[in-house]
């Protein structure tokens, strides 16, 4: 009778466990999924707001290639560089001529990095390039340069600030079930004293 039910007990424990340590893989797991889903749809804002930056300056530009306004095209270009996201702005027309660039612009190559070592000069940088229409025809291109890391600066912190709430919150639930296991514990019962046995000594 002993021996089953401290066989019982056993098994009870060791299903415990097994759910606690399933319960601990299952919060790990879904946390990472948690992560890269914050990662990618950091991607996406990226990858949105510079696509919506580069059609305006593509809208922008095409009246002013088609009357050509040199004047307003690069003072066009100096406004898009002022902005805190853009490195530098360039517009070329449709034969690859450039046509205006802010003040402080590279060239494609010095961009890409292709005349330093593994690249380091395009680290931290994302290039775009469209084109520019005007009476359903492509009259020109546009390329600006993001700072990469000054686009993702908010809301990189702000996914790394979650993060530390979400493992924070394991850590304290975890904590909690330790506390609440020691608490609801039953304690051994504590034998009583055999009077019988306290009669015959006396």
């Amino acid at each position: 009778m002993d021996s089953s039910l401290f066989s019982f007990r056993v098994a009870i424990r060791a299903l415990a466990i097994l759910a606690l340590i399933a319960m601990v893989a299952l919060v790990g797991v879904n946390s990472v999924k948690i992560t890269k889903g914050n990662e990618q749809i950091q991607q996406n804002q990226l990858k949105t707001l510079t696509q919506v930056l580069i059609s305006q300056a593509s809208l922008s530009a095409g009246d002013l290639i088609a009357n050509e306004d040199q004047e307003r095209l690069l003072k066009l270009s100096n406004q898009l560089a002022q902005d805190d996201l853009v490195y530098d702005a360039t517009i070329y027309s449709a034969d690859g001529v450039r046509l205006a660039s802010s003040d402080n612009a590279k060239s494609v190559r010095e961009t890409l990095g292709l005349d330093t070592p593994l690249a380091t000069a395009r680290i931290g940088k994302q290039q775009l390039v469209e084109p520019i229409m005007h009476d359903n025809a492509v009259i020109g291109f546009v390329r600006i340069t993001f700072e990469t890391g000054k686009v993702t600066a908010f809301s990189d912190h702000y996914y790394r600030k979650s993060d530390r709430y979400m493992y924070s919150m394991v850590a304290v639930s975890f904590l909690a079930g330790l506390v609440l296991a020691i608490v609801i514990r039953r304690k051994p019962k504590r034998k009583g004293k055999n009077l019988l046995l306290q009669d015959m000594e006396s």
